[in-house]
């Protein structure tokens, strides 16, 4: 009888193993070749070189009250998407105030992606309906590439209030992003740059209704920092250009990322010939991460980094969601754009390409402070390492295509 128990529960295990195994390269299969699908469709959106000005948030309390007060003085159109929503207070103020101008008579469109959304509260997006406002979802899944699809995210943030002022960077909306321990790099835009992030708004929401909200005439002003805007596809031609920017570096590189789980050797052999011709370069990383086992998926890329000579710095201070390249400590690439396999090969992203400008000082003196906020780490780092992080450092290294 006992092994008639033990060979049931053991062809019970193997049975739900090999279903398991089957399942796992049903969805590994489905994410490669939904992306290849996707290929054709998936070509880069460079738009005209712009002169706009920019202002760098880093914290909630600064960011939002200037976010809210543009919405606000809006007269005739609001159009935000965000790549995720979270529920608390943040988000139940911020629903308010859309609704509150819906009801004035202003055209609000706001997306937001499906799997960003997933920990919203779905009567949040009826009473939106109600008021007034467009809602719409970015990437919903659909066969044949069901898994891939769900993996397919548009990670872009783009808000746009009359035409005047724009918005884009790491920040979304949620109860976690108002902690002091989060820390992060958003880009407030005034100038000719941001008819670019309307017609980037307007094409996103047409692909996922087929129909486009209102697009409007320029309406604002050159600004000092000339720049331009490229949109990627499924993250491709996002490592060509962060490839072709560190051939072109001369003196040093910074990277500034929320993850460094760059899973491509053309990347890394891209800095390692950078550092071979004598450029500095310095990547900070944060400590702590939001997302599971996202710090151990960095440290195999941490440790190849530091084996060719490169800094790396941790960031203690709290969360850094930052999504920074500067090149030369002229030429800042700042976006959404991780340095992550999601960002790399699966996500809908945006990065200004700006050149040098008094506002590369700001950028410059931010990184500089977050440094001074970091601690710098070497090979012994990880003679340190905690079993429970070796264990999670080995996992990730089996599942961070999808980290």
């Amino acid at each position: 009888m006992i092994k008639k128990c033990i060979y049931t529960v053991l062809w019970a295990l193997g049975m739900f193993l090999l279903f398991l195994a089957l399942l796992l390269t049903w969805i590994h299969h489905d994410i490669r070749k939904g992306r290849e699908a996707a290929k054709d469709d998936s070509s880069p959106v460079i738009y005209p070189v712009r002169q706009s000005n920019f202002e760098l948030f880093t914290e909630w309390d600064t960011f939002y009250p200037q976010f809210a007060r543009d919405i606000e003085q809006a007269k005739e159109y609001v159009y935000i998407h965000f790549f995720s929503i979270g529920s608390g207070e943040a988000s139940d103020r911020y629903f308010d105030l859309l609704k509150k101008k819906a009801k004035e008579g202003v055209q609000v469109y706001y997306s937001v992606d499906r799997a960003g959304s997933l920990k919203g509260n779905r009567a949040w997006f009826k009473k939106l309906e109600e008021a007034g406002v467009h809602v719409t979802y970015s990437n919903d899944p659909h066969f044949p590439h069901i898994w891939y699809t769900i993996q397919h995210r548009n990670h872009r943030r783009i808000a746009i209030m009359d035409g005047k002022v724009a918005y884009t960077g790491g920040m979304n909306v949620g109860e976690k992003y108002t902690k002091s321990s989060w820390h992060d790099y958003q880009l407030r835009m005034t100038g000719e740059g941001i008819q670019d992030f309307e017609k980037q708004f307007c094409h996103d929401w047409k692909i996922n209704t087929g129909e486009s909200p209102p697009l409007h005439t320029v309406r604002a002003s050159a600004g000092v920092t000339p720049h331009y805007l490229k949109s990627y596809s499924s993250g491709y031609e996002v490592v060509n250009d962060l490839i072709q920017a560190f051939h072109s570096a001369k003196e040093d590189i910074i990277i500034a990322t929320p993850y460094f789980i760059p899973d491509n050797e053309d990347f890394m052999d891209a800095l390692k010939k950078a550092k071979k011709r004598g450029v500095e370069i310095t990547i900070m990383w944060p400590k702590h991460s939001d997302g599971l086992m996202l710090t151990q998926a960095a440290y195999p890329f941490v440790k190849e980094a530091l084996k060719n000579g490169m800094n790396v710095y941790q960031y203690e201070k709290g969360i850094f969601h930052g999504k920074l390249v500067l090149i030369d400590r002229k030429y800042p690439l700042i976006g959404t754009v991780n340095i992550d396999s999601r960002s790399l090969r699966l996500n809908d992203e945006m990065t200004l390409f700006m050149d040098d400008s008094p506002f590369t000082d700001r950028i410059i003196n931010q990184v500089e402070r977050d440094l001074d906020d970091s601690s710098k780490i070497t090979l012994d780092y990880f003679k340190k390492l905690s079993t429970k992080d070796k264990i999670l450092m080995k996992i990730a290294k089996c599942v961070d295509y999808y980290l």
